[in-house]
């Protein structure tokens, strides 16, 4: 479940930029997330002439992320800003993915030693490893 929250400050409350920044970002979202998340984004003026959008995103697996765009155009700012959005996301997921499976290995590879059956003692173990876990 998806939780999407629009705020303005010293900017006049657009639906149009709402109905086309709640699509784009929920779509980035549940490309990357698999548990709940809430999300809070603000379009501000920051400047004269100059626009801010930040979105700040809590939830489950850890995807707790702030991200902020500013360019002289909200709509500019917003697509910036989503783009940033998607690399943290991403960034975020693969941290999760190699916390669970460091490199080398995988789920595949424990069900394969799992299913080939036999006894653990009668798996080789090299001694630098032996070595490196007494230590």
């Amino acid at each position: 479940m998806l939780n999407c929250w629009f705020s303005f400050k010293q900017v006049r409350h657009s639906d149009s930029l709402v109905e086309q920044a709640e699509p784009k970002i929920i779509a980035k979202i549940e490309k990357y997330a698999t548990k709940a998340i809430d999300v809070h984004v603000t379009f501000a003026q920051v400047g004269p002439g100059e626009y801010s959008c930040r979105c700040v995103t809590k939830g489950g697996n850890g995807f707790n992320i702030q991200v902020e765009a500013t360019n002289e155009n909200l709509n500019s700012a917003l697509d910036s800003m989503i783009h940033k959005l998607e690399t943290q996301l991403k960034r975020q997921k693969d941290k999760i993915k190699r916390h669970k499976f460091p490199e080398g290995e995988s789920i595949k590879h424990l069900r394969l030693v799992d299913q080939q059956g036999g006894d653990w003692d009668e798996v080789k173990v090299d001694a630098e490893d032996v070595i490196k876990y007494e230590e």
